[in-house]
């Protein structure tokens, strides 16, 4: 009875734990979205629509570095200890924190594209024989994956000045692209050393597991092409819903071990109701 009755409280507090976490997540993923939406719209109403591929990629760039080099430049070097810090990733680590660097930059374009309309696929390079050494972005458009490096602001162009596909830029680098970089671009990041859309061996076994079992399904070169980190990059609105079915889970199981006392509960107040009602009819 006793241990029924703690076990009962203590999904009591956890719902209670989760309830304003929901709370808290989904006043997160709004003020982010609704940011997101007004730049979007700035970003599309300066090129005359959100058709113009080359114009939109180079607005989003100028409004990403606008709202993220003030707060690396401010916060980059500085110590936080909030646990927002952690909660808060994907595309506003850097507009919070100003931490985050390539990746931060990544994920706040991409999130900008896609509002936009244009899918994006995370480009986890490889830097003087280290994997993940640098991170960029391809824009989805038709077939084409065409590069972008977010943290310099370099949009990759052929001579005629058309955005040029991941593929080509590796191809062509030492006879072109090298030549043509932004003066900021660090040339470390070369596209002849290999690339991937997704760090399968980020969290070592367990990716790698994650990653035999997406081969099987939809085949390794799918799997190889496949960009998981596209879809963490509004971490907040997954948070309203894991923590939204946690909560639901949690009244669930406290209302299960309270069962006795909610049944008595609710005898106790159809006895009143029904009393309520003879004294009425007398």
């Amino acid at each position: 009875m006793l241990k029924r009755k703690i076990a009962g409280f203590l999904f009591i507090f956890i719902a209670g734990f989760l309830f304003m976490f929901t709370i808290l997540s989904y006043s997160d993923w709004k003020y982010e979205d609704e940011l997101i939406e007004h730049l979007s719209a700035e970003v599309i109403k300066r090129c005359d629509g959100p058709s113009n591929l080359s114009c939109i990629a180079d607005t989003a760039m100028y409004y990403t570095h606008i709202i993220q080099d003030p707060m690396m430049t401010l916060f980059g070097n500085k110590e936080f200890s909030s646990p927002k810090t952690i909660l808060t990733g994907s595309s506003f680590s850097n507009f919070y924190f100003g931490k985050g660097a390539c990746g931060a930059y990544a994920s706040f374009f991409s999130r900008l594209m896609a509002r936009i309309g244009y899918r994006s696929k995370f480009v986890i390079l490889n830097v003087n024989g280290r994997e993940g050494g640098h991170i960029a972005t391809v824009v989805e458009q038709d077939d084409k994956l065409l590069l972008v490096d977010p943290l310099s602001g370099h949009i990759f162009r052929d001579s005629n000045g058309n955005m040029t596909e991941i593929d080509t830029v590796s191809k062509y680098w030492n006879s072109y692209y090298k030549n043509h970089l932004s003066a900021n671009y660090n040339k470390s990041y070369n596209y002849q050393m290999g690339w991937k859309y997704t760090n399968w061996d980020k969290l070592g076994v367990m990716t790698k597991l994650v990653y035999k079992t997406t081969a099987l399904f939809i085949g390794k070169e799918e799997a190889d092409k496949l960009s998981l980190r596209y879809f963490v990059i509004r971490m907040n609105k997954a948070f309203v819903f894991m923590a939204a079915a946690g909560f639901i889970i949690s009244v669930m199981i406290a209302l299960r071990l309270f069962r006795p006392e909610v049944n008595a509960l609710l005898e106790y107040l159809s006895n009143r109701k029904n009393q309520k009602n003879r004294s009425t009819q007398q």
